[in-house]
């Protein structure tokens, strides 16, 4: 029966909203959401799957997705279900000025992008710390989604996380934003956000003749020219053992460094919300496709924006990579002061939807990508 039910599942492709239960807490028992996650991997090399079966398809872990708008996106290739989440979004128009946010190398969008989001959080007395609803609020139309293998996206067959895969992925949800929003490359005003990792995704994606979108946020960007990624060995005599690594507490706080800037009980809920969508590390592999970062390739507007206290992005990086962008476009710097990595839940996180807002409404528009 759970067989037919998943046949089905993909039959019947996800567009709709989900309507929360409310629970007290958002944890979930480690073993339950380790099984979950391992008929993920046991299961997706057979037939496609949806979110239900992943973390998020738990009732603890819907509760996550409280007042988003939950999608499936058919990946261009191999059909791979890729989960996209909108906030408002039933009623798509051409004018909307819309923002794809991509996350980094360790969490989903959920807990990064919607952390305590939703009418059911509220009514609970959290304190939401939602950028999506933020940039809501601030007449921007946001999406985020899932890479392979994190929250409500599930493992493909290779099970790991490839970098060009990843920026094939993000023009397949580009492509289906603007069919929803019926508008063309042309003319919309589509821009694409990545942060951390997702930033040299985002980099990847923007390097292409002709991007998908019209401006490029580069939030925490990890790119450093001094870093090269290795490939991996040919030949070898050792077998490659996947071995699963969990996710761990320590590790879902460790970006928040600035004593005084996030609430503890904040960060703990970021912990618990993070360690609900992702119990096990996602396999990052091929990295060495990062290499191919080079800012003097990106040709549309762009804003890079950091902590000064960043420890992943340090200041003189930051100012390197805004310095050998692309001529030709307009770009911007932004450094925010006292944060570090994760800007966007800390206190005072409206600084940052406002310098974002400000980049994506002004400024010169799509009609110059078509110059290069």
């Amino acid at each position: 029966n759970h067989l037919k039910r998943l046949i089905l599942l993909v039959l019947l492709p996800v567009s709709k909203s989900f309507t929360m239960i409310s629970l007290s807490a958002y944890s979930v028992p480690r073993s339950m959401a380790l099984a979950n996650k391992r008929s993920v991997r046991c299961l997706s090399t057979s037939f496609k799957m949806t979110i239900d079966d992943t973390p998020l398809g738990t009732e603890s872990g819907r509760f996550l997705l409280d007042g988003l708008d939950v999608y499936s996106v058919a990946a261009k290739g191999d059909k791979h279900p890729l989960t996209v989440y909108g906030i408002d979004s039933s009623q798509p128009k051409p004018d909307d000025n819309i923002l794809l946010m991509l996350h980094g190398r360790t969490w989903s969008s959920v807990p990064v992008y919607h952390l305590m989001g939703g009418p059911q959080h509220k009514q609970e007395g959290y304190e939401s710390r939602s950028l999506m609803e933020l940039f809501e609020e601030e007449k921007i139309k946001p999406y985020a989604m899932d890479f392979r293998g994190f929250g409500g996206t599930p493992r493909d067959a290779k099970g790991v996380v490839e970098p060009h895969r990843c920026v094939e992925d993000v023009e397949s949800v580009l492509a289906w934003i603007m069919e929803r929003h019926e508008t063309t490359p042309e003319r919309v005003d589509l821009s694409l956000m990545g942060w951390s990792q997702g930033a040299l995704v985002a980099q990847l994606a923007a390097q292409k003749s002709h991007p998908l979108f019209s401006k490029l946020i580069l939030y925490g960007s990890i790119y450093d020219p001094t870093v090269r990624y290795p490939r991996q060995p040919l030949f070898t005599s050792s077998r490659d053992e996947k071995v699963e690594i969990e996710n761990t507490w320590d590790g879902a706080v460790e970006d928040f460094t600035i004593e005084g800037s996030i609430p503890p009980e904040t960060a703990s809920k970021f912990a618990e919300a993070a360690l609900l969508s992702d119990p096990i590390k996602a396999n990052w592999n091929q990295l060495y496709q990062f290499n191919n970062c080079d800012p003097g390739k990106v040709h549309v507007p762009t804003l890079v924006i950091a902590g000064d206290q960043d420890p992943y992005a340090p200041l003189p990086v930051q100012q390197e990579l805004f310095a050998n962008l692309g001529r030709g476009s307009d770009r911007t710097l932004s450094i925010l002061a006292d944060a570090d990595h994760a800007i966007h839940l800390l206190d005072g996180r409206e600084r940052f939807a406002k310098i974002v807002k400000s980049f994506l409404m002004n400024g010169k528009r799509r009609e110059q990508l078509w110059e290069y």
